[in-house]
């Protein structure tokens, strides 16, 4: 009787994450959720919960994760979920919640301001003009290669692939399970720089407004409030 019961009872996780609750962290654990795992907006009218979201996995199964105001996490999973995925799940959810309180401006402040300074530098090139907007592209991408190589030191990649172009930049801080804000037009920024200074491609204005938009996204993923 006693196994039974003890089989049915649902999995649950509890965590403190301190700051997960505010408004800016809510939004970048938001994001992250639903890039690494699909999961999709709960409404939920308890009175202390500010995000309830949900993961379907295997057969049909799914995880519940909710976010309370005092930043307190609570996941949980029906006990048809195997404990091994659960488990697993439940400590990369809780991890992510970290990393979204914490910005790479407060761990790698000073290169972030050179990013900075070469976005307001590009934003200010006239995207009318054909090689003004070669060069706005290519500051662009230089930025987000900028962010993505700080933040790969500052999970503690160091040596060699630093200096790796983006799409292997990209594909290490994903092996370490980190969510790259905005990965699809960081990589598309790429392709369009190394048309111009491989080719002599000239991006047309739309192509050149995206790319500064991306790139300034990126940037303010990384930037404190």
């Amino acid at each position: 009787m006693w196994g039974k019961m003890s089989a049915l009872r649902r999995h649950e996780r509890k965590a403190q994450v301190q700051g997960i609750s505010a408004a800016d962290a809510i939004e970048r654990y938001k994001y992250c959720l639903s890039k690494k795992f699909n999961s999709i907006d709960v409404k939920d009218r308890g009175q202390y919960v500010v995000m309830h979201k949900r993961i379907n996995i295997q057969n049909k199964e799914r995880i519940d994760v909710i976010v309370f105001s005092n930043d307190r996490i609570f996941v949980s999973a029906s006990p048809r979920v195997s404990p091994e995925v659960f488990d697993r799940v439940a400590t990369e959810v809780i991890r992510m919640a970290q990393d979204s309180v914490q910005k790479l401006e407060e761990v790698r402040p000073l290169t972030l301001l050179r990013a900075k300074s070469i976005l307001e530098f590009a934003s200010k090139l006239d995207v009318n003009n054909e090689y003004e907007r070669m060069v706005a592209v290519i500051l662009a991408d230089t930025s987000n290669e900028i962010v993505l190589t700080e933040e790969m030191q500052a999970i503690g990649i160091q040596g060699p692939p630093l200096n790796e172009g983006i799409p292997e930049k990209i594909r290490r801080l994903k092996d370490k399970g980190k969510v790259v804000y905005e990965e699809e037009g960081v990589r598309n920024t790429r392709e369009l720089r190394n048309g111009i200074v491989h080719r002599g491609d000239i991006p047309d204005k739309n192509q050149t407004i995206k790319a500064l938009e991306v790139a300034n996204n990126v940037l303010r993923w990384y930037l404190r409030e």
